[in-house]
């Protein structure tokens, strides 16, 4: 089931000691490529990916 066309993270530079996955548990593989990237304010990057087989 390829329910995903696209990922957009938006990636804050702080580290903090604890989190929550994104994905949850799984065990399967999905790569995926990315597409785009940019920086935007005080060095967020927000990341666009799409599954790697998608054409």
């Amino acid at each position: 089931n390829d329910l995903v066309d696209e990922v957009r993270l938006m990636v804050f530079p702080v580290i903090l000691g604890k989190g929550k996955r994104v994905f949850g548990e799984t065990s399967d593989k999905k790569p995926l490529q990315l597409t785009d990237s940019k920086t935007v304010g005080d060095g967020v990057a927000i990341l666009i990916y799409k599954p790697a087989d998608a054409s």
